[in-house]
């Protein structure tokens, strides 16, 4: 198989995949925007260069964590928990961000690209419960 790239990825994810449900498209620059709409609207940024495709999705702008520097000890014991995807800090806008994503193989077979997409939305969700529990104190460092 060939190496994705924007325009391949952007018909696979168009077909609206049962594993996403309805999805919009849309293209950014180099970045496609995948939204799946049965999950509230939430963005899944996908990009494809080299040998890899990224799949990211923006979690919560830094400034809005209170005490980062436990939420970051947190975040780094809770990400073997969240299978095929890691947490990270992205800046979008001159703003950080902490964001969860995966990498694979850009020759990865349509049905392994649609999974990781799918995993990475459910830990997406995942995610914003733990930091919703953070944000609440239901969670210590």
């Amino acid at each position: 198989m060939a190496d994705w790239n924007l325009a391949s990825l952007t018909e696979l994810f168009a077909a609206d995949p049962p594993a996403l449900g309805d999805v919009d498209v849309s293209i950014e620059g180099d970045v496609l925007r995948v939204t799946i709409k049965e999950k509230g609207n939430l963005d899944v940024f996908v990009v494809a260069g080299g040998d890899h495709i990224l799949v990211s999705v923006l979690l919560v702008a830094a400034a809005a964590v209170s005490r980062r520097e436990a939420f970051d000890r947190l975040c780094l014991r809770t990400h073997k928990l969240v299978p095929l995807s890691t947490f990270g800090l992205t800046v979008v806008n001159g703003e950080e961000w902490y964001e969860l994503f995966g990498s694979l193989s850009a020759r990865s077979a349509a049905e392994v690209v649609i999974e990781e997409v799918a995993v990475l939305v459910a830990n997406a969700h995942d995610a914003a419960v733990l930091i919703q529990d953070w944000q609440n104190g239901e969670i210590a460092a």
